[in-house]
């Protein structure tokens, strides 16, 4: 009979990957023009968050960081709100075209190895590396009639380096997602 006995080591941050989004979702996103040419935003914007642990606290003041940065609109939300349902919102009262809500799930999995001790003493052991990801669904609402335009799906999970923090990885991937929007 094995004991295994698992420690946990402190995840320390990420290595460097692209963001998933396929080639046509980043072209019909851009065929939203959700900038105008003067860069101010066409679209409010609504997020929710969801996570285990306080991660969520990072990823929306990631958000708020880019929202302020380009004059957006936001507002955090539940995951159940109706601002993810079919409908009217405030953006057309606004006069803005779009109305964009994001349910982002940050995923931070701690490093850790695996020790076996056998009955007669020998050990094995396997070191599993800190992971980072998110997955998360942006919604692309007409603000004047209430229709789902698009709904497109996000997924990155990737191996974190030894000794970064995962803070610092997150607000990096929030960086990167928003970055497929301010295109």
């Amino acid at each position: 009979m094995a004991a295994t006995v698992v420690v946990a080591l402190a995840l320390q941050g990420c290595a460097g990957t692209a963001m998933v989004i396929n080639g046509a979702q980043q072209q019909s996103l851009q065929s939203l023009q959700l900038f105008g040419p003067d860069a101010i935003p066409r679209f409010t914007f609504t997020l929710a968050c969801t996570s285990e642990d306080a991660s969520c606290i990072t990823v929306e003041h990631a958000f708020a960081d880019w929202a302020q940065d380009r004059h957006v609109s936001m507002q955090s939300v539940e995951p159940d709100d109706a601002s993810f349902q079919p409908g009217h919102s405030s953006a057309a009262a606004a006069g803005l075209p779009y109305r964009l809500a994001v349910r982002f799930a940050p995923l931070v999995i701690a490093s850790f190895n695996k020790i076996n001790v056998t009955q007669g003493g020998s050990l094995s052991g396997d070191y599993k590396p800190p992971k980072v990801g998110y997955t998360a669904t942006l919604y692309v609402f007409d603000a004047g009639t209430g229709k789902l335009l698009q709904q497109v799906p996000f997924h990155k999970q990737r191996t974190a380096d030894f000794k970064a923090d995962a803070g610092d990885y997150l607000r990096a991937e929030v960086k990167n997602f928003v970055a497929s929007l301010d295109r």
